[in-house]
């Protein structure tokens, strides 16, 4: 017997247009700081300051070789506003280095929760900031892994549609016979992408913005509605008035 809790998801006919999709819209107020050879002692020091008093973060290594960008971005998670912090990789001895050491040492402390998407073994980069991959310092940290717990979270509350020839008694696990086009990954071992999380849940787009910018808040966009339980028809109400508010501002700047 099915669950009686399932909420039915019948077949939609047309494929979705990405065209269609929201920018990405974070949860919670926000203000950036980025780190680089430039940056004041004065700056990362107030950051030290709220990082100590913060328990809750996300981060996000971006290593782009082509590009040759490399950075750290956290996420420190308040109840009112996030603080994001960019750290930059660079090569060479500033004379703001022990103060970034300093602020490290308090992101990676084992009192603190770490947010990540993945695992922990994508902080195995070359780029300076040694406290950051060595092996000591990381098996003490509590990395959560949300990519993880995402997939649990998605398919038990976007189950097989009525009709899917992977419906199964007690099970909402991705499979080859699945027929949902709102279930992408078709393969039990497969692993959804960040911008794909944000998409097919939010129906938000990633790629549109600078996705440099929201990285964490879109992990912690997934963590949140995981930790708070978000059922289906949460996340249809929150679509719906996602969707009118855009649709406001659009209005309003084009039209007045």
């Amino acid at each position: 017997m099915l669950n009686n809790d399932r909420i039915i998801i019948k077949n939609q006919k047309g494929n979705k247009n990405k065209s269609n999709l929201l920018d990405f819209l974070p949860l919670k107020r926000y203000k950036v700081f980025s780190i680089d050879e430039t940056t004041s002692s004065d700056t990362v020091q107030e950051l030290i300051t709220i990082a100590k008093k913060t328990y809750m973060m996300t981060l996000f290594p971006y290593d782009h070789e082509k590009s040759n960008i490399h950075y750290l971005q956290i996420e420190l998670i308040q109840d009112e506003i996030s603080i994001i912090i960019n750290i930059a990789f660079f090569l060479g001895y500033n004379i703001v280095l022990p103060d970034i050491d300093e602020l490290l040492s308090i992101i990676f402390h084992r009192s603190k929760s770490i947010q990540i998407w993945g695992t922990s073994e994508r902080f195995n980069y070359d780029h300076g900031f040694n406290l950051i991959y060595s092996p000591y310092n990381m098996e003490k940290c509590h990395f959560v892994n949300i990519q993880d717990l995402f997939k649990i979270w998605y398919n038990n509350t976007f189950q097989h549609n009525e009709n899917c020839g992977q419906l199964l008694d007690y099970n909402e696990i991705d499979g080859p016979l699945c027929t949902c086009s709102y279930r992408p990954l078709k393969c039990s071992t497969d692993q959804w992408s960040l911008k794909d999380a944000i998409t097919y849940t939010f129906q938000e787009n990633l790629e549109n913005i600078n996705i440099s910018l929201y990285e964490c808040q879109a992990i912690t966009k997934c963590a949140t509605i995981i930790n708070e339980k978000w059922h289906y028809k949460k996340v249809q109400d929150y679509i719906k008035t996602n969707h009118m508010i855009q649709n406001v501002m659009f209005k309003s700047f084009f039209f007045y």
